[in-house]
Protein backbone atom coordinates (compact mmCIF):
# COMPACT_ATOMS: atom_id res chain seq x y z
CA UNK A 1 0.00 0.00 0.00
CA UNK A 2 3.06 2.49 1.04
CA UNK A 3 4.61 1.92 -2.12
CA UNK A 4 1.91 2.90 -4.51
CA UNK A 5 2.13 6.51 -2.95
CA UNK A 6 5.83 6.81 -4.26
CA UNK A 7 4.86 4.78 -7.70
CA UNK A 8 2.28 7.47 -8.24
CA UNK A 9 5.12 10.38 -7.13
CA UNK A 10 7.61 9.54 -9.51
CA UNK A 11 4.92 8.72 -12.37
CA UNK A 12 3.34 12.28 -12.17
CA UNK A 13 6.85 13.21 -11.75
CA UNK A 14 7.75 12.63 -15.18
CA UNK A 15 4.46 13.40 -16.46
CA UNK A 16 4.97 16.65 -14.93
CA UNK A 17 8.88 17.06 -16.29
CA UNK A 18 7.21 16.10 -19.63
CA UNK A 19 4.63 19.02 -20.05
CA UNK A 20 7.14 21.43 -18.62
CA UNK A 21 9.82 21.00 -20.91
CA UNK A 22 6.88 21.19 -23.52
CA UNK A 23 5.62 24.50 -22.10
CA UNK A 24 9.19 25.70 -22.62
CA UNK A 25 9.50 24.76 -26.38
CA UNK A 26 5.83 26.34 -26.84
CA UNK A 27 6.61 29.08 -25.37
CA UNK A 28 9.95 29.82 -26.96
CA UNK A 29 12.32 28.97 -24.28
CA UNK A 30 14.25 26.49 -27.24
CA UNK A 31 14.39 29.13 -29.72
CA UNK A 32 13.67 32.96 -29.76
CA UNK A 33 13.55 33.33 -25.82
CA UNK A 34 16.53 30.61 -24.96
CA UNK A 35 18.78 33.43 -23.22
CA UNK A 36 16.00 32.63 -20.20
CA UNK A 37 16.56 28.96 -21.21
CA UNK A 38 18.98 28.03 -18.27
CA UNK A 39 16.66 29.97 -15.78
CA UNK A 40 13.49 28.47 -16.85
CA UNK A 41 14.48 24.84 -16.62
CA UNK A 42 16.14 25.24 -13.21
CA UNK A 43 12.53 25.85 -12.17
CA UNK A 44 11.95 22.91 -12.89
CA UNK A 45 13.46 21.25 -9.86
CA UNK A 46 10.91 22.61 -7.72
CA UNK A 47 8.59 19.23 -9.70
CA UNK A 48 10.59 16.82 -7.61
CA UNK A 49 10.92 18.50 -4.52
CA UNK A 50 6.90 18.50 -3.89
CA UNK A 51 6.55 15.18 -5.51
CA UNK A 52 9.25 13.57 -3.35
CA UNK A 53 8.21 15.84 -0.06
CA UNK A 54 4.14 14.56 -0.96
CA UNK A 55 5.78 10.71 -1.08
CA UNK A 56 7.75 10.70 2.06
CA UNK A 57 5.57 12.24 4.41
CA UNK A 58 2.48 10.04 3.28
CA UNK A 59 5.05 7.11 4.20
CA UNK A 60 5.54 8.98 7.59
CA UNK A 61 1.89 9.63 8.31
CA UNK A 62 1.60 5.79 7.55
CA UNK A 63 3.68 4.43 10.34
CA UNK A 64 3.68 5.67 13.67
CA UNK A 65 5.91 8.59 14.28
CA UNK A 66 8.15 6.71 16.48
CA UNK A 67 8.16 4.10 13.70
CA UNK A 68 9.59 6.30 11.59
CA UNK A 69 13.41 6.05 11.01
CA UNK A 70 15.69 7.89 8.56
CA UNK A 71 15.72 4.91 6.07
CA UNK A 72 12.18 4.87 5.89
CA UNK A 73 12.61 8.13 4.08
CA UNK A 74 15.57 7.53 2.28
CA UNK A 75 13.55 4.28 0.44
CA UNK A 76 10.16 6.67 -0.01
CA UNK A 77 12.79 8.99 -1.73
CA UNK A 78 14.89 6.65 -3.69
CA UNK A 79 11.38 4.73 -5.13
CA UNK A 80 9.77 8.04 -6.37
CA UNK A 81 13.42 8.89 -7.59
CA UNK A 82 14.09 5.59 -9.34
CA UNK A 83 10.79 5.50 -10.95
CA UNK A 84 10.45 9.27 -12.28
CA UNK A 85 14.04 9.03 -13.55
CA UNK A 86 13.09 5.23 -15.77
CA UNK A 87 9.76 7.36 -16.85
CA UNK A 88 11.42 10.19 -17.80
CA UNK A 89 13.96 8.67 -20.38
CA UNK A 90 11.71 7.83 -22.85
CA UNK A 91 9.51 11.04 -22.41
CA UNK A 92 12.76 12.91 -23.30
CA UNK A 93 13.36 10.43 -26.41
CA UNK A 94 10.11 11.55 -27.45
CA UNK A 95 10.68 15.10 -27.01
CA UNK A 96 13.79 15.68 -28.62
CA UNK A 97 12.67 12.93 -31.62
CA UNK A 98 9.01 13.98 -32.78
CA UNK A 99 8.13 17.42 -30.56
CA UNK A 100 11.49 19.57 -30.78
CA UNK A 101 14.30 17.87 -33.24
CA UNK A 102 15.40 21.28 -33.33
CA UNK A 103 16.58 21.23 -29.42
CA UNK A 104 20.23 20.49 -29.38
CA UNK A 105 20.89 22.59 -32.67
CA UNK A 106 19.02 25.07 -30.91
CA UNK A 107 20.67 24.80 -27.41
CA UNK A 108 24.23 24.38 -29.12
CA UNK A 109 24.01 27.44 -30.86
CA UNK A 110 23.06 29.30 -27.96
CA UNK A 111 26.17 28.90 -25.86
CA UNK A 112 27.93 29.30 -28.61
CA UNK A 113 26.05 32.66 -29.07
CA UNK A 114 26.80 33.39 -25.60
CA UNK A 115 30.58 32.21 -25.82
CA UNK A 116 30.77 35.09 -28.73
CA UNK A 117 28.68 38.07 -26.90
CA UNK A 118 31.36 37.15 -23.41
CA UNK A 119 34.36 37.27 -25.56
CA UNK A 120 35.13 33.41 -25.22
CA UNK A 121 36.67 30.97 -27.74
CA UNK A 122 33.82 30.17 -29.99
CA UNK A 123 35.44 26.95 -31.24
CA UNK A 124 35.98 25.89 -27.60
CA UNK A 125 32.53 26.72 -26.83
CA UNK A 126 30.66 25.31 -29.82
CA UNK A 127 32.91 21.71 -28.88
CA UNK A 128 31.77 22.02 -25.35
CA UNK A 129 28.05 22.79 -26.15
CA UNK A 130 28.00 19.41 -28.79
CA UNK A 131 29.33 17.10 -26.03
CA UNK A 132 27.09 18.75 -23.60
CA UNK A 133 23.71 18.77 -25.53
CA UNK A 134 23.34 15.47 -27.29
CA UNK A 135 20.94 13.09 -26.25
CA UNK A 136 23.43 10.24 -24.59
CA UNK A 137 24.53 12.85 -22.42
CA UNK A 138 21.24 14.64 -21.47
CA UNK A 139 19.40 11.26 -20.49
CA UNK A 140 22.55 10.74 -18.45
CA UNK A 141 22.43 14.13 -16.88
CA UNK A 142 18.42 13.83 -16.78
CA UNK A 143 18.36 10.27 -14.69
CA UNK A 144 21.37 11.22 -12.45
CA UNK A 145 20.26 14.59 -11.59
CA UNK A 146 16.70 12.76 -10.65
CA UNK A 147 18.16 10.27 -8.45
CA UNK A 148 20.66 12.65 -6.70
CA UNK A 149 17.66 14.73 -6.24
CA UNK A 150 15.16 12.72 -4.95
CA UNK A 151 18.13 11.19 -2.50
CA UNK A 152 18.57 14.66 -1.03
CA UNK A 153 15.28 15.55 -0.60
CA UNK A 154 14.28 12.74 0.84
CA UNK A 155 16.91 12.86 3.47
CA UNK A 156 15.90 16.42 4.34
CA UNK A 157 12.50 15.82 4.76
CA UNK A 158 13.24 13.02 7.19
CA UNK A 159 15.01 14.57 8.89
CA UNK A 160 12.73 17.52 9.07
CA UNK A 161 10.46 15.13 10.07
CA UNK A 162 12.39 13.03 13.02
CA UNK A 163 13.57 17.11 14.36
CA UNK A 164 9.73 17.73 14.10
CA UNK A 165 8.84 14.37 15.86
CA UNK A 166 11.32 14.80 18.85
CA UNK A 167 10.16 18.49 19.62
Amino acid sequence: MIIKNELLAGVTIAVASFIWICLEYIIGFHDRLIDYHPYVTNLAYILPVIGVNWAVKKRYAAQTPEAFEIKDGLMSGVIVAVTSAFLLLPLLWIFVTYINPAFFGNMIAGATKKALMSGDNSVIALQDAKEYFNLSSYLIQSFTSMLMLGVLISLMVSFRLIKKRRK
